[in-house]
């Protein structure tokens, strides 16, 4: 099957970082790999990633750029450059997992095609009441209600129904990418020149990024019937309601379909910015 890495971008919450790192040491199978993507933290990350090493037993690197707002695009791509695998799982710093969730994306890779989860969304209370049991355990019906599991399930069927209808080109696009929960094979991440890296602040870059892989070929598939993933409460990152990427996506939008420009200017190769990056290998 190749290679297998996994990408975690993170900034400033060394608690869910800690969190995310117990519960990749604890699930069913093990990637080769795992970056860590730091967007500029003050805080020490390093110190986190170091306790838990002995737990995690594959290679580990953590690459860190200048925080200058949010460089999201530019932090996914900066560890894909980096990378050894041939399979890409892309994870934000407040995601956990229940304890097949890789075993998922394993299960289900294929050539062209990228694999999305839908996260339950944990509220301030059961974020309070998450145990570390729960984690290594990789079992979170104690704490999720029966609602949000059957929002999965619900998303589940729909992405499945977006699935066939871009396969069978009835609708443009198929199941939304979600980067904090997919996976991305990396022949298909470097045809497009990875995420763009023009979207700076919150919003828009996924959306671009799908789209792109979409008209490129590769279609999208959500295996996530019974496996989760679990947002950690945190209080937005966007300040008000509108994004600020939204003219610049509305234009790369027609163009990717219009035009059939798939690939970015500024992304994986090219960088926009050519600030300093720190790479350790620990």
């Amino acid at each position: 099957m190749g290679l297998l890495t996994v990408i975690i971008t993170v900034h400033n919450r060394a608690d869910f970082l800690a969190r995310g790192l117990l519960c990749l040491a604890s699930q069913s199978i093990r990637p080769d790999e795992l970056i860590i993507s730091d967007d500029g933290s003050s805080g020490e990350m390093i110190e986190t990633i170091k306790k838990f090493i002995p737990e995690l037993k594959m290679r580990v690197k953590y690459v860190r750029q200048e925080h200058k707002g949010f460089r999201l695009s530019r932090s996914r791509n900066n560890a894909v450059r980096i990378a050894e695998g041939d399979h890409l799982i892309f994870l934000d710093q407040d995601i956990i997992y229940t304890k097949n969730y890789f075993r998922t994306f394993v299960d289900h890779l294929r050539p062209g095609r990228f694999q999305v989860a839908w996260p339950i969304r944990l509220t301030l209370q059961q974020t309070e009441q998450l145990t570390d049991k729960m984690i290594i355990d990789g079992n979170f019906h104690e704490l999720v209600t029966s609602e949000q599991v059957k929002e999965v399930r619900q998303q589940y069927r729909r992405d499945t129904l977006y699935h066939f209808f871009k396969k069978y080109r009835l609708r443009q696009i198929g199941p939304k990418l979600r980067g904090g929960v997919c996976l991305v094979n990396r022949e298909d991440y470097v045809r497009i020149n990875g995420y763009d890296e023009r979207y700076q602040g919150w919003g828009n870059e996924d959306d671009d990024m799908g789209r792109r892989l979409h008209q490129s070929g590769v279609l999208g598939l959500n295996p996530f019937e019974s496996e989760f993933p679990v947002h950690m409460y945190h209080a937005p990152y966007r300040e008000g309601e509108k994004r600020v990427n939204q003219e610049y996506y509305l234009q790369r939008k027609a163009a990717i379909h219009k035009k059939n420009d798939m690939v970015c200017e500024f992304g994986l190769v090219n960088p926009l910015e050519d600030d300093e990056l720190s790479v350790i290998n620990l």
